[in-house]
């Protein structure tokens, strides 16, 4: 099953939800504010059968007809100078074992690794897998391939998904800058100021538009009919920006996003995100990662500090209908960071760039961590993981000083009204009509108050029925203390 769009609408249903997932506060909103929902942390074990190769981390998953998982990642030795792609399987998604393959042996075993049909040369720096199960049963990967002076995104396909061939080297779906030794255009310099121009004069701007930084996510959006593609666009650094000790200090990294009909050919590149005046000075973007929950498109973008002394990557979540216009509602924190002196694994980086998975009405996020800095030539990584509930992601919060809000329209069904939220302290609820006048016996004062944790909190007037108001356009004003909103059903 291709998880990304697991919990996606049918094409044609409506959303019986309301979130709140706007940069600016619901209507008539006081004394609240945006707030991340909480996660919880899991470990997860990643088996590595290549001793040389000491770091295993995971890049794609998909759940198979059988109701076990396969994950496609990479193993690479510390100080990056070994990266290969590999098969691991799982039955709960934390606990996974090399997929054995007879495609690459080391020290005469057999591995887990994936030797790619069709791909010349040097296969021995391979990075960041992508796979989407395709329409007609067939299996795609998109990787990136380094070494033999190529630094570009190509493209495999497979029957079975465990054996892959090379569509075409001389036709990858990006290049990175560094291919064909043209990074100085990406840090600003003109053709005409290069005196050695490695790439003929009539192939730069052929390449250039298909120009990416290497961590990259596509998807199929069965919806639309389209492949779309997220990933890192690379700005030539401007001066009251620029870090020298970043590992690149003469770009700046901001998210685009690229279409296709049929994933190979994809389009110009058309910018989404870049760092806006909520955002620290030296703020970049890393990666993003989007799955579709309902109607909406979740990204899991990461980005980092990169002024000396942090240099730390973390992944935070943004909201899009559309996947060109994304609210950040809440900046910072989504997974927090583990304390410097815990000696815990993700105390430096948190790459949450692994679609989620849903499990018992829980969503599951895996991540790779790192206890060094984003600068650092030899890094050590794992593989980690968070919890989190199916429809919890950003709320409104209140402290102990009362606030309150007025949701947009909706209109009531006869599964009446049900409020997911965390309320310390108490909650009250006022039915309005769709202009947000109060409704007779309806009032704050006839709210029957909640208290407590639930994703399914009934709303209930003291001596007024809501079936006298289904499908009718109403609104909602909750007043409430000392608690979190995530969201409404209806």
């Amino acid at each position: 099953m291709y998880i990304p769009t697991v919990t996606r609408l049918a094409k044609y249903d409506i959303s019986h939800r309301q979130f709140f997932f706007s940069e600016n506060l619901p209507a008539s909103a006081y004394s609240v504010h945006h707030a991340y929902a909480p996660v919880q942390k899991v470990d997860c074990h990643v088996e590595n059968i290549v001793p040389e190769m000491k770091n295993a981390t995971l890049g794609h998953v998909v759940l198979l007809d059988n109701g076990t998982y396969r994950a496609y990642g990479m193993v690479r030795t510390t100080d990056w100078s070994n990266s290969r792609i590999g098969v691991w399987e799982s039955q709960d998604a934390l606990n996974w074992h090399p997929r054995i393959l007879d495609q690459v042996e080391v020290h005469g075993q057999k591995t887990n690794l994936i030797r790619f049909d069709g791909l010349p040369g040097d296969q021995s720096f391979l990075t960041h897998p992508n796979v989407l199960p395709l329409n007609d049963g067939r299996w795609r990967m998109y990787f990136w391939k380094h070494r033999d002076g190529h630094l570009r995104y190509l493209i495999a396909e497979s029957e079975d998904g465990l054996h892959w061939t090379l569509l075409d080297l001389e036709k990858p779906a990006l290049y990175h800058p560094a291919d064909g030794r043209l990074w100085k255009l990406a840090e600003g310099l003109s053709p005409n100021q290069m005196t050695d121009l490695p790439v003929p004069a009539d192939e730069i701007l052929a390449r250039k538009r298909l120009w990416s930084n290497d961590a990259t996510n596509v998807y199929y959006n069965e919806h639309m009919g389209r492949f779309e593609c997220y990933s890192v666009w690379l700005h030539p650094a401007i001066p009251d920006r620029r870090v020298d000790v970043d590992n690149a200090p003469g770009v700046h990294r901001l998210i685009h996003r690229r279409l296709s009909d049929d994933g190979i050919n994809w389009s110009d590149p058309e910018l989404i995100i870049m760092p806006d005046q909520r955002d620290p000075w030296d703020l970049q973007f890393y990666f993003m990662q989007v799955q579709w929950h309902e109607d909406w498109m979740i990204g899991s973008i990461g980005y980092y500090r990169v002024e000396d002394g942090q240099q730390t990557m973390d992944t935070d979540l943004c909201f899009s209908r559309d996947g060109r216009g994304w609210e950040r509602p809440v900046r910072g924190g989504w997974i927090p960071r583990s304390p410097e002196e815990s000696g815990a694994m993700d105390t430096k980086g948190i790459y949450g760039w692994t679609p989620w998975i849903l499990q018992d009405n829980q969503w599951l996020a895996l991540c790779v961590v790192t206890p060094d800095p984003h600068n650092r030539q030899t890094r050590g990584s794992a593989m980690s993981g968070v919890r989190f509930a199916r429809n919890r992601f950003v709320g409104i919060a209140a402290g102990q000083t009362p606030g309150g809000f007025m949701t947009e329209p909706f209109f009531v069904s006869p599964e009446g009204i049900k409020v997911d939220a965390t309320i310390r302290g108490w909650l009250r609820a006022e039915l309005c009509d769709a202009f947000g006048r109060k409704i007779t016996g309806f009032h704050l004062m006839d709210s029957v108050p909640i208290k407590g944790n639930s994703e399914e909190h009934l709303l209930r007037w003291k001596n007024a029925s809501i079936s006298d108001h289904y499908f009718q356009c109403v609104r909602l004003r909750f007043e409430f203390a000392d608690g979190e909103i995530w969201g409404i059903q209806f």
